[in-house]
């Protein structure tokens, strides 16, 4: 009965942190019409959310335990680079430019391209199950995009580009990360990376920080709920389901986030859904899920949104 139990919490905690993902872009749509820079936007959603990270850690006493050697800061620098700073910035400028259910579904490539890289740099094997996932999310990517026919394309070449490279920079984590997920917490990990990502975006931020000037109430309070409540609340929610679920199971209930993202971008921003469009979504998820359930895939650590 414990089990059933624990199982069913890990599904809501994951749900909810999917649901919360998938309404960032929605946020961001909001504070991009106020004037506000992505650079920006995701300068502070990345310092926002160490600070309520470290601040938790303080409070849990769990502070001391940050202190890590020489081998393992020199994964955890070039990881947090790369897996928040260039991921962020690579994502929010897609979401900028697209649809938000675009952007997200773009982001779902995540699982093919740990697929490739863990073949090519873990040496894991490239089973059937998962050509056939490379093959879904390869169709369904062009079916969101409209690449089917060239003149009807939804986004520009270049952000059709900066999406897949969202895909690519969120799943070095997996790939990269891998070898620190058996030697520190989940915890450690991500509050340095999540750090090293604040400092690398808010170095490429100085040029627009100005715009985060003379903003309403309003705008200020959303700011900070895509740092407290979409990064840290989340990955907390997430964390707290992955120690109930096996991590394929979670990645997969996570899926959810992109249904979140298409549904709030049809009903609130008023973006179109065309056919082609939801069976490519449905061949991203269904590739996504086919990745995760691949015969000895086991993932392990938090996510790195």
């Amino acid at each position: 009965m414990g089990s059933r139990k624990d199982s069913l919490l890990g599904t809501l905690a994951v749900a909810t942190a999917a649901s919360i993902w998938g309404t960032l872009g929605y946020f961001a749509k909001l504070l991009y019409a106020e004037g506000v820079s992505f650079e920006t936007l995701v300068a502070v959603r990345a310092g926002g959310g160490f600070i309520a990270l470290l601040g938790f850690l303080v409070l849990t006493r769990r502070a001391r335990q940050l202190k890590v050697g020489l081998r393992d800061l020199m994964f955890l620098v070039p990881l947090g680079m790369v897996s928040i700073g260039a991921f962020y910035l690579l994502y929010f400028y897609t979401v900028q430019e697209s649809p938000v259910g675009t952007a997200a579904i773009l982001l779902y490539s995540s699982p093919a391209f740990v697929v490739v890289l863990a073949r090519v740099f873990l040496r894991e094997v490239l089973s059937p199950e998962r050509l056939v996932a490379l093959l879904l999310t390869a169709a369904g990517i062009v079916l969101v995009i409209g690449a089917y026919d060239m003149g009807a394309l939804e986004v520009r070449p270049m952000v059709v580009l900066t999406g897949l490279g969202a895909g690519l920079s969120y799943g070095l984590y997996s790939v990269v990360g891998k070898p620190l997920t058996g030697r520190l917490p989940s915890y450690v990990i991500i509050s340095y990376i999540l750090g090293v990502g604040a400092v690398t975006l808010t170095l490429a931020a100085l040029p627009t920080l100005h715009t985060l000037a003379d903003l309403s109430g309003g705008t200020y309070a959303l700011l900070a709920t895509t740092a407290v409540v979409h990064t840290t609340a989340a990955y907390a929610l997430y964390t707290i389901g992955l120690k109930r679920l096996e991590a394929g199971q979670a990645a997969i209930i996570a899926t959810l986030e992109v249904v979140v993202a298409g549904a709030v971008g049809t009903l609130l921003l008023d973006e179109k859904v065309t056919a082609p469009k939801l069976l490519g979504a449905l061949l991203v998820l269904a590739g996504a899920a086919l990745a995760q359930r691949s015969p000895g895939e086991k993932r392990r650590g938090a996510s790195a949104r």
